[in-house]
């Protein structure tokens, strides 16, 4: 009922392009709840992330939330989205509920036909080109200039220009992420393991600013662990709604790179906001002329 709901609210062409597999339209639906929460501020959206059981390789959906009692929600909207976007039947159960050892509930995924559905294969470890360094610290830099990379004790070891900029106290080397910012998604503790735990989630950090609450700076992307030094990359921009957001918080549109689709949101939401003001004046005009148009009948009867 709630997932028919969902699809007459205006979210079903959203919901149908969220994932090509069960497993991926829950990888993703933090995404979008990421995204909700910008249009309904002060919504506490549910956390889902996705592991393999290692002893068959089952499907298992790890569910936050701070509401109690909502278990079987969750099964009927997993089988919904299986049955109604990816013409699968699916098994769900649950198998580990809140307790004082975990803080979130697990279900099993099973497909009844796992036959039909062998798209799901692992990829080959791709070939690169080549092991040699083809790009400097610096140019990487410039390239993504909001980055973070940190260390497994959260020491901040590089960070791009632009973030960097706005935030002066990156560039220390006794500078801890933890220090400056908190994790607005998903809704874990902020350290290294639960980040590895949560690697394919998108991620919200904000800066601990509380003084000036208006101007904190809310940075949302990708965590990408990086083996050959152990560190955990913070692929980001910045969440800004409109040109005066983004002043407001001292950043500027060259701060963002050209690659980055913020600049184009940014820009369009400001001519969103220009046609909309454009509207309303049209519409005080054209009451205005309506009333004096009255005023001209009246006085014509007089």
């Amino acid at each position: 009922m709630f997932f028919d709901f969902c699809q007459e609210s205006g979210y079903d062409k959203i919901l149908q392009v969220l994932g090509s597999s069960p497993r991926d339209f829950l990888q993703n639906l933090d995404a979008l709840h990421d995204h909700l929460a910008t249009i309904y501020p002060g919504m506490r959206a549910p956390s889902f992330r996705c592991t393999e059981r290692p002893e068959d390789g089952t499907l298992i959906l790890h569910y936050y939330s701070e509401r109690e009692g909502l278990e079987p929600i969750v099964i009927g909207l997993v089988k919904a989205v299986a049955s109604k976007l990816h013409k699968t039947e699916v098994e769900v159960e649950v198998v580990q509920r809140k307790s004082s050892t975990c803080d979130h509930v697990q279900f099993a995924i099973r497909d009844r036909n796992p036959s039909k559905n062998q798209t799901d294969q692992e990829t080959e470890e791709f070939e690169t080109l080549s092991m040699e360094n083809k790009i400097s610290p610096a140019t990487f830099c410039r390239a993504f200039p909001f980055h973070i990379m940190f260390d497994r004790s959260h020491f901040v070891r590089q960070a791009g220009t632009s973030v960097a900029r706005v935030l002066p106290a990156l560039t220390q080397p006794t500078c801890r992420v933890t220090e400056l910012f908190t994790m607005v998604r998903p809704h874990v503790n902020f350290t290294f393991n639960n980040i590895l735990a949560h690697i394919n989630t998108v991620f919200v950090l904000k800066t601990l600013d509380k003084e000036n609450s208006g101007k904190s700076i809310r940075l949302k992307g990708q965590m990408l662990y990086v083996p050959e030094t152990d560190l955990m990359l913070f692929l980001c921009s910045p969440s800004v709604l409109n040109l005066d957001d983004l002043n407001r918080r001292g950043l500027y549109l060259s701060d963002i790179p050209l690659h980055d689709a913020t600049r184009d949101l940014v820009l369009l939401s400001e001519q969103f906001e220009a046609e909309y003001k454009l509207t309303r004046n049209l519409e005080i005009l054209t009451d205005k002329l309506q009333q004096t148009y009255r005023e001209l009948e009246d006085e014509k009867k007089k």
